[in-house]
């Protein structure tokens, strides 16, 4: 064809065809958008950042840590205890996995006399997980005490800090306990609605654990002193801190993000028929958290969101506004024939 044939097409031939085309491109935009294109977008994000504050929901009573150098174990006046957490997605990160890190630590709202530090414990977990599902996969870590290593964990499974994004609850799902380092099953207690959002309530319980006898155990979590200072007659007796407790979460189903909790801590001395309190508290997660972490809960949600629902919308009415643009200039072309 010569250049002066190609001419020969004008604007209003090429538009329909054009208009064709756009509404096919549209079309398939509409069917891949949600399909394709949702669940790449539906993963934990790497700019993950969460802090959550959980004052006790009562005073609490806790053993006075001047006293474990003092002539008898003495137990604190009630007073508001503070868990501190925070989460955050560090190295190794890419496209599959991403490593979560969390520190957490139960304080004392008020520094107790003599002493120099408010905090009872402190944890520092690490666990590498996968973007899509949010389950273990590599390597998981947890340290008690800065001064030692952190402790690998090799069969660690189930979920601890967040959930897979466009999360369905599974009665076979468990939850991780990182220091106790017990797996226990999470039961569906029902769905709630959170600043209109979707949420799944879930709960664990965690069976009271021996911490001096698991691997690598913290060499504070046993503990030997004269008999008197347990208010015993006799000798020396050693007691082991054992903990258990229960986790009760409230979960954003379409990011996976634990947007409240309620968590039970029961931490203890024992040695025979010898129970000395160390913790025993229920903290939930204060007003100004929630808030937080529903506010994250929609970020992380929302590329995935406007993939899956709004795409495919504004797709659909391009293809039919320029299908129908296509279908009215080639009835006009015709009429004009």
């Amino acid at each position: 064809m010569s250049d002066d044939q190609a001419s020969r097409f004008t604007t209003r031939q090429l538009l329909p065809p054009t208009l064709v085309f756009l509404a096919a491109l549209f079309a398939t935009v509409a069917i891949t958008a949600p399909t394709l294109l949702a669940p790449q977008l539906a993963r934990v994000s790497l700019d993950t950042n969460l802090v959550a504050i959980a004052p006790s929901t009562e005073p609490a009573v806790t053993l006075d840590r001047c006293s474990l150098d003092g002539p008898r174990a003495v137990l604190t006046p009630p007073t508001t205890l503070i868990r501190n957490q925070r989460i955050v997605v560090v190295r190794p990160a890419d496209r599959r996995i991403a490593t979560v890190q969390a520190g957490t630590a139960i304080r004392r709202d008020d520094k107790a006399p003599g002493c120099s530090d408010p905090v009872l414990f402190a944890t520092l977990d690490r666990v590498t997980v996968d973007r899509t599902t949010a389950a273990p996969t590599g390597e998981s870590s947890v340290q008690t005490d800065s001064r030692r290593p952190a402790w690998v964990l090799p069969d660690r499974s189930g979920f601890t800090y967040l959930f897979a994004p466009r999360f369905t609850p599974d009665s076979a799902q468990r939850f991780f306990d990182p220091v106790t380092r017990q797996h226990a099953p999470l039961t569906v207690l029902g769905r709630d609605i959170r600043d209109g959002r979707a949420v799944t309530r879930m709960r664990a319980e965690i069976p009271d654990t021996d911490l001096a006898a698991l691997p690598g155990a913290d060499p504070r979590m046993r503990l030997t002193r004269p008999a008197a200072w347990f208010g015993r007659p006799g000798a020396d007796m050693t007691a082991d801190v054992w903990q258990g407790g229960r986790y009760t979460l409230w979960v954003d189903e379409a990011s996976g993000l634990v947007v409240d909790a309620e968590i039970v801590v029961r931490r203890d001395y024992r040695a025979g028929d010898l129970r000395l309190p160390d913790v025993e508290a229920t903290f939930r997660y204060d007003e100004q958290t929630r808030k937080s972490l529903v506010d994250a809960a929609r970020t992380q949600s929302r590329p995935a969101w406007l993939a899956g629902r709004i795409v495919p919308i504004v797709a659909v009415i391009a293809a039919l506004a320029a299908a129908g643009g296509a279908w009215t200039l080639r009835r006009r072309s015709r009429d004009a024939a």
